[in-house]
């Protein structure tokens, strides 16, 4: 089933924090441009604005505000060890990108493809949390690509940049889904739903 992630026409949850955040987020926004999404960027914005600069532990900070706040990772998924959250809807502001956020403590969450991308910035709550074994830091996954968006180790809040707000969730393929969870789960989705 291909999706552009939608939602009702609600306003999106907001905080003392939010609007500080999605400054640092539009200039993170405004960096990517119509770059391809790759190695080359994922190791640009490693450089630019990854862990260890006052640029990321800013951003970390406001986002883990946003959690108390109740802006990021808002909503529950059931039957799974995370919630999701929406930040901003595709905008001019946004350069076509629909910014989500997860957080998430050892889970496997339902797998999908990355129909134009998928970027993201991994921000560790617990010592050694990784998400699909990458630490602190930023992820690019290029068109056409798909997963099951994972962490281990820990808890972490993710922050998802998605082209156009498109993704596809689907059955993983046999032999992803017989590595991933044993031949007799094979076929079979996961517990964690698509967000809300």
């Amino acid at each position: 089933m291909s999706t552009t992630s939608s939602l009702s026409h609600a306003p999106l949850p907001t905080g003392p924090h939010k609007s500080e955040a999605m400054t640092l987020i539009r200039q993170v926004l405004d960096f990517i441009g119509d770059r391809p999404l790759d190695g080359a960027l994922e190791f640009e914005l490693n450089r630019r604005f990854g862990p260890y600069g006052a640029f990321h532990d800013r951003l970390a900070t406001l986002m883990k505000a946003g959690i108390a706040e109740g802006w990021a990772g808002y909503a529950p998924v059931e039957g799974a060890g995370y919630s999701r959250g929406h930040i901003a809807e595709v905008s001019e502001d946004t350069r076509g990108m629909r910014v989500e956020s997860g957080l998430m403590r050892d889970v496997v969450g339902q797998h999908h493809r990355h129909i134009r991308g998928e970027i993201d910035l991994v921000i560790p709550l617990d010592a050694g949390a990784r998400w699909c074994g990458h630490g602190a830091g930023w992820v690019v996954y290029p068109p056409g690509s798909e997963h099951f968006p994972t962490t281990e180790g820990g808890q972490a809040l993710i922050l998802f940049f998605l082209p156009g707000g498109a993704i596809e969730y689907r059955p993983p393929p046999a032999e992803l889904a017989s590595e991933r969870f044993g031949a007799a789960q094979a076929g079979q989705g996961t517990s964690a739903a698509p967000p809300p």
